[in-house]
């Protein structure tokens, strides 16, 4: 996480166009920086400010906590919502109250707002997966994007300027930020959110939750959950604002988050449905524009939405997507008129013989659309339409077969064989708009389809590979990055079954750092734990890959021998002990004394079950310890 220079802050603060709380929320600010303030002093101030004190009671009162009885005074609302947590609160709709509109032309205030409101209500909606207040949540979710609207607010024409090059240009905003300005919107950010007092975890989730992936948290941790969440709540803000056509274009994304949570497709038809809800209310209250969406599970399942396929006097965003039109085999008196209709649609032609060398280029580098005179000399339609569906590129063509009326049957034939439709002569300009809008909306489909599977392919993947980490780190010593305990013990019972069904034998090495305790008092316990990731690489190093050597606990390892006898065991164990004796282990240049001591125990006959084997060989080494240490002991 970066901040912006303690100096180039200051002069920014100074020019006093940088965002800051104001009125009740910076008075709450400075009211809960003194040790000695009172709750009533808090409740006067909220007071003090009608619009801040109904947002509060409106806030505390939401279904989402769960109350039975309704909040009725601002003394309970704020001992509901806790001290911290109200000034959090407080502050952000301060900002968003202060700053509704300003000078940076091409900065849609208004929708930063209700993106920003519905981030802010779709994280409370996630809080129990985040295992964090949903209040503070909430918070977060309404400040996440504070640094645009800051740079927009300090540098209203350069950034404005900016905004618009990247939008033309589909670039990400970041690197730009910090081209232009020598710091970028994710910095600010964090700075603000650092001197307004909000904790450092919610202030990493907003620096990170555009790339969670790349920030570093520990699998499982609060702060990757939390970030996953906050960055799951500005996808679906998202969702929000854009239209149908863009909307659907999100959804495999948002999915792909929710699996990243665990949020299975009812509770997140549930969520989604609550959220636009809860959004729509507050949007009303705050007086931010919002819209209606159809219920979440009617967006999964609908069609994808069709572009609508216009002329050339429609605007831009509504124009149909230019595709290449092959035309096989037309001909001459019908080609030229047949192109002029075709790009006077806003397509590309390519006219192809209808010979072999022609046919051979149209399997191999097929259009998006290809029209084939069905009465074109030397040209078996039906054959040519067989092999378009099987080649890898061409079953992706929508193919359109032109033909005069008493060839009717025959164009059905080749139907069968994969055309995809039939243009009747004459052709007029109506008809052949007609055609290629179905089948430029049937490719649009296609597309989509294509896109989502693609999506979901991702998100189980990533899943995957996100649950195989976690479960990686619930079985690894952090430490020493070793198994486990549970991970151990796990290996030896089901090493144990085998043994004891197939007669194999089956040992069990007890080791114990001598006089650890003398090495952190003497050391300390950074040395110590440097000891112990040391010893771990040389117990992995000298044990055998069919061996499971595992952190039992504090500076004690076990070693599960599978397929080894006595006689092995004490092998194994006598040239661990002599590695440990004769290698140097450091600490900031310093040679540290150490020996071990190991306990050995193999299964023979019948036993309870495994752990009988683990106090067996336990037994053996506490033997070694009251021999005088630095030895190999057998149990008996």
């Amino acid at each position: 996480m970066r901040f912006v220079a303690p100096d180039r802050y200051a002069a920014l603060k100074a020019t006093g166009k940088l965002l800051s709380p104001k009125g009740v929320a910076l008075a709450i600010i400075h009211l809960l920086q003194r040790d000695d303030y009172r709750v009533a002093d808090l409740v006067q101030l909220v007071q003090s400010d009608p619009a801040i004190a109904g947002r509060v009671l409106y806030f505390a009162n939401a279904a989402i906590f769960g109350r039975s009885r309704p909040i009725v005074s601002l003394h309970g609302a704020i001992i509901a919502l806790g001290t911290f947590r109200l000034r959090d609160l407080v502050i952000g709709l301060s900002v968003m109250n202060e700053h509704r509109q300003g000078r940076c032309a091409a900065f849609d205030y208004e929708g930063f707002w209700a993106h920003s409101l519905a981030t802010a209500i779709a994280c409370q909606q996630l809080a129990h997966f985040a295992q964090i207040a949903s209040e503070e949540l909430f918070t977060i979710g309404l400040l996440s994007r504070i640094g645009e609207l800051a740079l927009a607010s300090i540098f209203p024409q350069e950034y404005s300027e900016l905004l618009v090059a990247a939008r033309e240009s589909k670039l990400d905003l970041t690197p730009i930020e910090q081209q232009r300005f020598g710091m970028d919107h994710l910095d600010l950010a964090a700075s603000m959110l650092a001197e307004w007092g909000l904790p450092e975890v919610l202030i990493q989730a907003a620096f990170h939750h555009d790339n969670p992936d790349d920030a570093g948290f520990a699998d499982g941790s609060r702060g990757q959950t939390l970030t996953h969440c906050l960055s799951f709540a500005s996808a679906l803000a998202r969702l929000c604002m854009v239209d149908e056509e863009s909307r659907w274009s999100l959804l495999p994304a948002l999915l792909a988050r929710a699996a990243r949570l665990g949020i299975d497709s009812d509770e997140l038809n549930a969520l989604v449905d609550g959220m636009v809800r809860r959004w729509r209310e507050w949007g009303a209250k705050l007086q931010l524009r919002t819209q209606d969406l159809p219920p979440f599970a009617e967006m999964l399942a609908a069609s994808p939405p069709m572009r609508r396929m216009g002329t050339a006097g429609d605007s831009e965003r509504s124009r149909a997507p230019s595709l290449l039109v092959q035309l096989i085999g037309i001909a001459p008196d019908e080609r030229s008129p047949l192109e002029q209709q075709i790009e006077d649609l806003g397509h590309r032609t390519e006219l192809l013989a209808a010979t072999d060398q022609g046919l051979a280029q149209a399997l191999a580098r097929p259009g998006q659309i290809i029209i084939v005179e069905m009465a074109a000399a030397d040209l078996k339609a039906v054959e040519f339409c067989r092999q378009l569906r099987r080649s890898a590129l061409g079953k992706d063509s929508y193919a359109l077969l032109l033909a005069s009326p008493e060839m009717e049957s025959r164009a059905l034939q080749a139907v069968d064989a994969g055309a995809d439709d039939v243009l009747i002569k004459p052709l007029n300009a109506q008809t052949l708009r007609v055609h290629l809008n179905a089948a430029a909306r049937m490719l649009i489909v296609k597309e989509e389809i294509q896109r989502e599977r693609i999506g979901v392919m991702r998100s189980t993947d990533e899943f995957a590979v996100a649950q195989k980490r976690l479960l990686q780190d619930a079985l690894t010593d952090p430490l020493t990055q070793l198994p486990n305990r549970r991970n151990g013990l796990d290996f030896l019972a089901s090493e144990w079954i085998f043994a004891q069904a197939s007669g194999a034998p089956l040992a069990c090495l007890m080791l114990d750092i001598d006089h650890f305790k003398r090495v952190n008092d003497d050391y300390g316990h950074a040395a110590g734990d440097s000891v112990l990731r040391q010893l771990a690489e040389i117990l992995k190093s000298s044990s055998r890959s069919v061996d499971l050597v595992f952190r039992y606990g504090g500076e004690e390892f076990a070693a599960i021998l599978t397929n080894a006898d006595l006689r092995a065991a004490l092998q194994i164990g006598e040239r661990i002990r002599v590695l440990v004796e004769h290698n140097e282990f450091l600490w900031e240049r310093q040679r540290i004394p150490l020996t071990l001591s190991v306990g050995v125990a193999v299964a023979l006959g019948a036993k309870s079950d495994s752990l009988t084997l683990i106090q067996a060989a336990d037994a053996a080494l506490y033997q070694a310890k009251a021999a005088g240490r630095n030895r190999v002991v057998a149990a008996k």
